[in-house]
């Protein structure tokens, strides 16, 4: 039984260019698809599917990518009954040490497989199961993409700031040090 799965639309229309651009530009994946907002969106939604296979293989808790034509992608359902599993920002309480030892951990693997996720904050990770469960790879670039320092010191800070309001004492820089060593 496959059970539901998510459908995630981009629109064509709807494409912001210029937010787009940073994260496609300098992904070698991606080097050859011009100018053409058809094609932009079109990568735009392989390049998600692909950010969460890699992710997926990393040992990620991130949703199950099950396919993409044009610009539609299906991803498994995270939720029951039809009904999503709610962000970590609209969660009042959960055991914020577990969870952020859990993101840190996701953040650690996927530095490992050579991603950084790069929109990285508690509007992208679902609470499951008592789990987080990161969403939106869209964004997310190799290491090797020019920007990829600056996006995981962003997702760093971003993490690092929710966590702090949530009473867990974290530093920026040993954090960030913590994921490059995984790689090592």
């Amino acid at each position: 039984k496959a059970g539901p799965v998510a459908v995630k639309i981009f629109l064509v229309d709807a494409l912001n260019f210029k937010r787009v651009q940073p994260y496609l530009r300098g992904d070698r994946r991606f080097a050859s698809i011009g100018n053409d907002k058809k094609r932009i969106i079109y990568a735009w939604c392989k390049k998600e599917f692909k950010n969460l296979s890699l992710a997926l293989a990393a040992g990620v808790l991130c949703p199950e990518p099950k396919a993409f034509a044009g610009n539609v992608l299906v991803e498994k359902f995270i939720g029951e009954n039809f009904i999503p599993a709610p962000r970590l920002s609209d969660i009042g309480e959960f055991d914020s040490e577990k969870i952020f030892s859990d993101i840190l951990d996701s953040m650690k693997k996927l530095y490992a497989a050579g991603l950084v996720h790069g929109d990285l904050s508690e509007y992208n990770i679902l609470l499951w199961n008592e789990k987080p469960v990161l969403i939106d790879f869209s964004q997310a670039v190799l290491l090797s993409h020019p920007n990829a320092e600056e996006f995981l010191q962003r997702d760093v800070k971003n993490i690092c700031n929710f966590f702090r309001k949530c009473g867990v004492e974290v530093d920026d820089g040993k954090i960030l040090e913590e994921i490059k060593k995984s790689s090592q």
